[in-house]
């Protein structure tokens, strides 16, 4: 490594330790506070578990709409308003506030991974996964959700859902700071024959994001922290008597505790949490449950249908021209003066500026999304991101290292709606404990052959003369392991997915919703035989949206609330706009004066 990028090394690690250790200070306070501010009541009418984007619209309308007790139980810390800066997102992943989960070894993928594992991050934080996330926000197809429901609900329903959410809960923005790459990318698209992506489902467009003057913007924050959110709150398994769920047990910081929900408990965790709490309180495959010793409460596939959007291609493009955006951006102090004055600059950047969706088959619908980074993981001298993924030496060293004096961007092809699924299964009663996730990335043949169709299209649209302009061409570097094969060929690209896969984070489909018989959930989001028991979040999902997941989450847990609370709103005060708000507040005020 030349004396350079050994002083940039050098630099970026440096920081990235001052941030780790401002995480320290952050989620130990947090986690010490608990002991002292131990304010949960003994009964609520709703106990929601998890603060990510689905507990977070589900806690919100309760607050605004009704007058229900709630309390939402997050097993993280508080988050800090500094890490609400886009562009450390990726510096989060593998910190204090993510569950640190990996895949088993895999068969068909992550080879370039150490011990054939690919890293899964999950937030742990106030605010979930959407504190880890690329802040994208795309609704997706609404004919898929209709599917979803068996026909229940209209994609009018769907529509108006989505439209409530983004006139009401939510705040998007577009780009603050974009590099050359990305019109640059949406001129090459239209080279290649896509228009920008409108209400075609196929297209390329800039990204729409969740964001509020620059910073990263979540549902949880519109919650009133101290008032319905307890942190640091590990929830253990649901209360069962009588096949009706009638609280949870959980750790307070280090303290047991039970609360009694007297609605309803509804699990938001995720699509890993969710499941494991499930299985822990009885309800999951039998013969899972009889393997350790825990009562079967009720025999559902809990566990199983786990999908994930898969990817490849970093650092698959190369640049002799600085894109505008580079690991130096963090460390900038101009950068962080525009960002905090104005709410622009550098430190807004996404990740990904633009996404794209394409059929691999001359079809409507779109089965590859592209995501457009201008950078990759090498722009930082494996100083985080490297660690992030768990990239071995060999493959570092032989690949990455190699283009430490180039520019690096990364245009990322995404299967939409992978053949490939796996499962998620506790090991063990302890909480504490991860669960096995095995997501058997790739192992359908149709999945490689969709990810190799979107390489080719990676090439054919940087090999465009809008890319030629910003002189971007592919990296010429064969990738270890891979090297028997003619570079570019299907061959080459069959044995490059297979070592570098990418996970999406975008894990579904573990507590799925359908028909009785092979789901878990009915289409209220009602557990199969258990009174009072739900599951809102993205483990419901029978199938992956066409498109990044938060948006689809949020309309889900929309629907739930509809669905399931508004419709119990009988002996109780509500909230809504004039002549039913006139009389919420009337009802407040005759119960305060009671």
């Amino acid at each position: 490594m030349s004396p350079l990028f050994m002083f940039q090394f050098v630099l970026y690690s440096f920081c990235i330790q001052l941030f780790t250790l401002f995480t320290y200070v952050v989620y130990y306070s947090d986690f010490l506070s608990v002991q002292f501010r131990d304010e949960l009541l003994p009964e609520y009418d709703y106990i929601i578990v998890g603060s990510g984007t689905a507990g977070s619209v589900i806690a919100h309308r309760l607050a605004t709409e009704t007058n229900y007790s709630f309390i939402v139980l997050e097993a993280g810390s508080r988050s800090h308003f500094l890490l609400d800066i886009p562009i450390v997102g990726p510096a989060i992943h593998r910190s204090l506030f993510d569950w640190l989960y990996e895949t088993v070894p895999q068969d068909n993928a992550c080879f370039a991974m150490e011990n054939k594992q690919c890293r899964l991050p999950q937030g742990k934080i106030l605010g979930g996964s959407s504190k880890l996330n690329n802040m994208i926000h795309f609704r997706g197809n609404t004919s898929h959700y209709v599917q979803w429901f068996h026909g229940k609900h209209t994609e009018v329903y769907i529509t108006e859902q989505f439209d409530f959410l983004e006139n009401n809960l939510l705040h998007l923005d577009s780009l603050q700071h974009e590099s050359d790459i990305a019109n640059a990318i949406l001129n090459a698209s239209k080279e290649i024959g896509f228009n920008q992506l409108k209400k075609s489902s196929i297209g390329f467009s800039k990204s729409k994001l969740s964001q509020k003057d620059g910073k990263r913007w979540s549902m949880s924050d519109n919650l009133v922290v101290s008032e319905h959110i307890a942190t640091n709150a590990l929830v253990k398994k649901v209360i069962i008597k009588d096949k009706q769920a009638c609280g949870v047990e959980l750790l307070l910081g280090n303290n047991n505790k039970k609360i009694v929900a007297k609605k309803g408990v509804i699990l938001s965790a995720g699509a890993f949490n969710s499941p494991s709490i499930l299985q822990r309180s009885g309800i999951g495959p039998s013969k899972l449950l009889q393997s350790l010793s825990i009562p079967v409460v009720k025999d559902l596939p809990v566990g199983e249908n786990l999908q994930d959007h898969i990817g490849t291609g970093l650092d698959l493009v190369l640049l002799h021209k600085f894109p505008k955006i580079g690991a130096h951006d963090v460390v900038n102090p101009v950068n962080s003066i525009q960002y905090f004055l104005q709410g622009k600059g550098p430190l807004t950047t996404p990740g990904c500026e633009v996404v794209g969706f394409v059929s691999t088959k001359n079809e409507s619908m779109p089965d590859l999304q592209f995501m457009v980074l201008p950078t990759g993981i090498s722009s930082d001298r494996g100083s985080r991101l490297r660690k992030s993924l768990g990239i071995i030496d060999s493959v570092w060293n032989e690949y990455f290292v190699k283009i430490f004096d180039k520019y690096t961007a990364s245009i990322v092809p995404i299967i939409l709606h992978p053949k490939s699924k796996g499962t998620v299964f506790i090991s063990n009663k302890d909480p504490k404990i991860a669960p096995i996730i095995d997501p058997k990335y790739l192992n359908k043949k149709e999945d490689r052959k969709i990810l190799i169709e979107g390489l080719k299209m990676v090439r054919k649209l940087v090999e465009t003369k809008s890319m030629k302009n910003i002189e971007a061409y592919m990296n010429p570097l064969p990738f270890p392991g891979c090297v028997e094969h003619k570079i570019f060929s299907d061959d080459y690209w069959e044995c490059y997915i297979k070592h570098l896969t990418l996970s999406s984070y975008h894990p579904v489909g573990t507590c799925s919703m359908g028909l009785p018989g092979n789901a878990v959930v009915d289409t209220n989001f009602k557990v199969f035989g258990i009174t009072n028991l739900y599951v809102a979040d993205a483990s419901v999902l029978p199938t992956l949206p066409s498109g990044n997941i938060n948006a689809a989450v949020a309309m889900m847990a929309s629907v739930f609330f509809d669905e399931n609370i508004k419709t119990r709103y009988v002996g109780v005060c509500l909230k809504n706009d004039n002549f039913n708000e006139y009389l919420f507040n009337l009802c407040v005020k005759g119960i305060s004066e009671l």
